[in-house]
């Protein structure tokens, strides 16, 4: 998210009286960090950034699954280097296209992927026990220009580049809930 959308967010929830201070006396705590920080674990909160750090990513199959782990890698044990493992996840990628465009020749203009990421939290006993599971999905789409290829590709590599952000980001987003929920119990 941009910073102008928690901005936004702020606003809406400060003109609903809804401050993180005003909701800590019911329980809610924010996984967001500071704006601006990309991780999913708060600043304030070192026992969930060791656990998030203490989670090693399982290779994934194909260039999308690597790109995949190597994100995952960064936003999970790139939080604190050399912790050790505790936890492991196995995640995956797939991608289906969409045909939204049309020239009145019938060649595509517009391509829509819709990526589903799935994942499965275990801890890093023998045997293994599960935590938790979740699938995420998210859409992007790109434009074919006529005759342009090179730009075609490049478009299409960035909206993939996007996509596998976003995956990446709810994915560790779920993690953090499941292993605070965890922490909790």
């Amino acid at each position: 998210m941009n910073g102008s959308g928690l901005r936004r967010r702020g606003l809406l929830l400060s003109s609903l009286g809804l401050t993180s201070a005003g909701l800590a006396g019911c329980g809610f705590r924010p996984v967001y960090g500071p704006e601006g920080e990309r991780n999913v674990a708060a600043a304030n909160e070192p026992a969930l950034l060791d656990q998030l750090a203490s989670v090693r990513v399982s290779p994934i199959g194909e260039r999308t699954g690597q790109v995949l782990r190597r994100t995952l890698q960064r936003q999970l044990e790139g939080l604190r280097p050399g912790t050790q493992a505790r936890y492991d996840l196995a995640a995956s990628v797939a991608f289906q296209a969409e045909a939204l465009g049309y020239r009145r020749d019938g060649t595509l203009t517009r391509v829509r992927y819709v990526a589903t990421g799935t994942w499965i939290l275990a801890t890093a006993a023998v045997p293994p026990v599960i935590v938790d599971r979740g699938r995420v999905r998210t859409l992007d789409d790109f434009n074919i220009p006529d005759l342009q290829f090179f730009a075609a590709d490049a478009s299409r590599d960035e909206m993939e580049r996007r996509l596998i952000a976003e995956l990446s980001d709810r994915i560790v987003l779920g993690v953090a809930v499941a292993l605070r929920r965890r922490m909790q119990a």
